[in-house]
């Protein structure tokens, strides 16, 4: 089976004009295009065969066995005719019918990222990547994914609108040790807590929950903090011999409709 990638640009680029393909503008995108199909693929075979747990590296061959080969550039713009190509190590019997139809399943999501990276949609980092590559001066791309002649997908875009990632997403962060430190007003009021074999963090805290760290320094405790780019903001502090609460879904709800639902009848506007 002959699977045919076309992909076509437009745009003021260098070389674009003249029907060629520049090296300096094209070759760092295209080989993370590469890069990025090799990662679907193995992808594909882990889940399919070790599930939600799959083992680091086993199948890294397998992806790599696929390649990206340019047969042909076209003129009117750029249009660049290539074939995926799919050449397995020797494996079992039974893999094979997976591997038989792997280019096209890996091609189409290539190009459904692609797709939806375009609108500005979060599906795949390697696409974005990709994207953000290719030199700006491009207005237009068309991918065609063909199996013999047979139409599979087809993405058409213009001006893309790449998702700005945050440089670090906030998160909870649970520490279990003893208090070594606390800071009070007119500085920062903060609570600095020993983990077992860990660095002193140093947690942001209002001043009540400042009291309430000397009223138990002498005992181990249990922290939740809210991690940002700035730091860490305290969010509960306990003994840690005191048994954690069991979820109650309805009481959750309860709690949160009393607490927003102010805010929640102004959203619902």
């Amino acid at each position: 089976m002959a699977y045919e990638l076309k992909i076509h640009y437009e745009g003021d680029v260098p070389g674009i004009a003249e029907h060629r393909l520049s090296v300096s503008a094209f070759g760092e995108p295209l080989s993370q295009l590469l890069s990025t199909l090799r990662r679907i693929a193995t992808q594909m075979v882990r889940m399919a065969v070790e599930g939600e747990r799959p083992k680091v590296g086993r199948f890294a061959d397998l992806g790599r066995s696929l390649d990206i080969e340019i047969t042909h550039i076209n003129g009117n713009s750029l249009g660049i005719e290539s074939v995926i190509s799919f050449r397995p190590p020797i494996q079992p019997q039974a893999m094979l019918p997976y591997w038989d139809n792997l280019p096209e399943r890996a091609g189409v999501e290539l190009l459904d990222a692609i797709e939806r990276e375009c609108r500005g949609e979060l599906a795949n980092a390697g696409i974005r990547s990709y994207l953000a590559m290719l030199p700006p001066g491009i207005t237009r791309q068309e991918y065609n994914f063909h199996a013999n002649g047979r139409p599979i997908k087809e993405v058409r875009v213009g001006a893309i609108k790449l998702t700005s990632m945050p440089s670090e997403l906030p998160y909870l962060q649970e520490l279990t040790g003893n208090i070594v430190g606390v800071g009070f007003d007119p500085g920062r009021s903060e609570v600095r807590v020993k983990p077992e074999g860990g660095n002193v963090a140093n947690i942001s805290a209002t001043n009540e929950e400042v009291d309430r760290a000397i009223d138990v320094r002498h005992e181990k405790v249990r922290t939740l903090a809210i991690h940002t780019s700035k730091g860490m903001r305290l969010i509960s502090l306990k003994r840690a011999s005191e048994p954690r609460a069991a979820f109650d879904p309805e009481t959750a709800r309860r709690q949160i409709d009393e607490r927003w639902r102010e805010v929640l009848r102004e959203l619902a506007k």
